[in-house]
């Protein structure tokens, strides 16, 4: 019985989605596999999990300037196969516990959807223990030098354009893999949008715009949506989550148009009715969208890796951005209104797609030999 760990790592939620995503693949492909997630970040101690998770989080909220200079400025050109003898002697420490647990568990093959695990393993490959393939999932439409990991076996990439920036970071072209952001099954065998709409008892006459995040400097969620509802006659579905706040907040609104939603285990389903989807460009939303042909509207891209995918899509002719409200509202007009523009975008959207990523990466790492 083959044994596979996949490990993520909590900043943001992205990679931890790509690893679940790819855990049903792999049961689909292989019932019989032994799979565990893990997100590494729970072995840690809790000051250096706190430190890892809210360092991007809190730039990219308070400081997002910043933060994409320091993206920028970390995009080096060559990766070192082993991190200087400073940070490896601190990593043995922090990083005993993930040590040990691979050790543990005994994988035949691991797979990462984050830089930090093959980072850590790095200087144990030559160990009895670490025998084991690594495959890092990259989970971005831009590869950053983050993702430039020697000790990789099988590296699996967005596009082809993101292969070839690897490639000039000096990694191995034979172990590059442009299969796509990998998503969950379930966005690969969808209902029509009539269908969608018939069983969540949307009307199928008015357009409807999905809102899963994205704001304006210090505005929250509340503000963007405002925006949207200037916009035009739309049915709008927006996505709190798990921010009750936020949930109460935009609930007072009382516009007949919305509809607002905590936490939602169907959000593919809710995807499925929408005509345009206004977003955060994070890797594993925007290639959700791409996987449903859904237009995305992306208010106020984050300088850093979000920008980078939203720069992606909307070269592709998938995708929109906003700088402003006011362009936000023009925008989303023109959407509503063109049932045409609409369709260019999602024939767009569907030309780069890659819904059945998650499998093809499943299915060389379910046949790969050890």
């Amino acid at each position: 019985m083959t044994r596979i760990l996949i490990v993520s790592a909590s900043v943001g939620s992205g990679h931890t989605r790509a690893a679940q995503g790819l855990q049903a693949w792999i049961a689909q492909e292989s019932p019989a596999a032994s799979v565990q997630h893990l997100d590494i970040l729970t072995l840690t101690s809790r000051t250096y999990r706190k430190a890892y998770t809210s360092s991007y989080l809190k730039l990219a909220e308070h400081a997002p300037e910043l933060w994409g200079y320091l993206y920028n400025s970390a995009d080096k050109k060559k990766p070192r196969f082993k991190p200087p003898k400073l940070i490896r002697a601190f990593d043995k420490l922090e990083f005993a516990k993930f040590r040990h647990f691979v050790r543990d568990f005994g994988p035949d093959q691991m797979i990462c959807t984050h830089f930090l695990p093959v980072q850590v393993l790095a200087s144990s490959r030559d160990k009895s223990w670490a025998k084991f393939d690594i495959s890092v999932v990259v989970t971005d439409y831009y590869a950053h030098g983050f993702w430039a990991q020697p000790a990789a076996d099988a590296t699996f990439l967005p596009s082809c354009e993101c292969l070839e920036e690897l490639v000039d970071k000096g990694m191995d072209r034979a172990r590059l893999h442009p299969t796509g952001i990998p998503v969950g099954p379930q966005f690969a065998a969808l209902p029509s949008r009539d269908a969608a709409r018939a069983a969540l008892k949307f009307s199928q006459a008015r357009p409807v715009v999905i809102v899963m995040g994205g704001g304006w400097g210090g505005g929250g969620l509340d503000e963007l949506v405002a925006e949207v509802l200037r916009a035009g006659d739309a049915t709008v579905l927006v996505i709190a989550g798990r921010n009750a706040k936020v949930k109460a907040t935009l609930e007072s609104m009382r516009d007949p148009r919305l509809r607002v939603f905590g936490f939602v285990d169907n959000i593919h389903e809710l995807m499925a009715a929408a005509d345009v989807c206004v977003t955060k460009s994070g890797g594993l939303t925007t290639s959700e969208c791409l996987s449903m042909g859904l237009p995305m509207l992306i208010p106020n891209a984050i300088p850093g890796q979000e920008e980078r995918n939203a720069d992606f899509v909307t070269e592709a002719g998938a995708a929109m951005q906003a700088r402003s409200p006011a362009s936000l509202r023009l925008k989303l007009a023109r959407l509503i209104a063109e049932p045409a523009l609409r369709t260019r975008m999602r024939v767009a959207a569907n030309a780069i797609a890659k819904p059945l990523a998650g499998r093809e990466i499943a299915s060389h790492v379910l046949n790969k030999k050890t």
